[in-house]
């Protein structure tokens, strides 16, 4: 199932009087890179779980600090055992060390999380108009190729599996010889994509296995 999204910013630039319009073939090139950006995953559980740790360590500072006004500390964290703890560490004590790493390490993931991202559950069809994004879940497109290449004369059974960039297809046939049959399923398969036309390239391997 084809899902549609319309009302995405388009970015297709606008042109400039006496400027010599893109090619074709370049504003469409354009359009898919902005199709498979807003696609991409959001990364919402990591943000969830960081904005959480954040209020929690917020809310303990505000009760630390209104009960201590009123005279009455919650004393919720020991502050006098952790500041003599710290006054007779230095930076060369073990665990003064391993809290630092494992400080350094949480950091680094956080910057990792967030500049990263995620294998995208859709994939972007191409459209011709700029303020639609037409997406496809993989295991659909995976499903549809299966079909096309247990359609081909010759395939008893077919299956498709769509990973990245690339389409790998295993199919089972009766015949002995399956060089042709193997380049008549790529092709296939290969003809079926240039029709939903995906955003960006996509290899086909295919992987026929004949009668023993």
């Amino acid at each position: 199932m084809a899902t549609l999204h319309t009302g995405a910013e388009s970015p297709e630039p606008r042109r400039i009087q006496g400027e010599t319009p893109e090619p074709a073939s370049s504003r469409a090139s354009v359009r898919g890179r902005g199709s498979a950006r807003f696609l991409r995953p959001k990364r919402k559980v990591p943000a969830a779980i960081a904005a959480l740790v954040l209020f929690a360590t917020g809310l303990l500072i505000a009760v630390e600090t209104i009960s201590a006004l009123f005279g009455r500390s919650a004393r919720i964290v020991p502050y006098d055992r952790v500041a003599d703890w710290a006054r007779a560490a230095t930076w060369q004590d073990n665990a003064v060390m391993a809290w630092a790493g494992a400080m350094g390490i949480v950091g680094l993931l956080l910057i990792l999380i967030g500049t990263v991202s995620g294998r995208p559950r859709l994939v972007a069809l191409r459209s011709s108009d700029p303020d639609m994004i037409i997406s496809t879940p993989r295991r659909m497109l995976a499903r549809v190729l299966g079909t096309v290449a247990a359609q081909v004369d010759g395939v008893r059974r077919a299956r498709a599996r769509v990973r990245g960039r690339r389409v790998t297809v295993h199919a089972g046939t009766d015949l002995r010889d399956t060089a042709a049959l193997r380049e008549r399923v790529r092709d296939a398969v290969e003809g079926e994509l240039a029709k939903l036309a995906p955003v960006g390239r996509y290899t086909v391997k295919t992987k026929v296995r004949g009668a023993s």
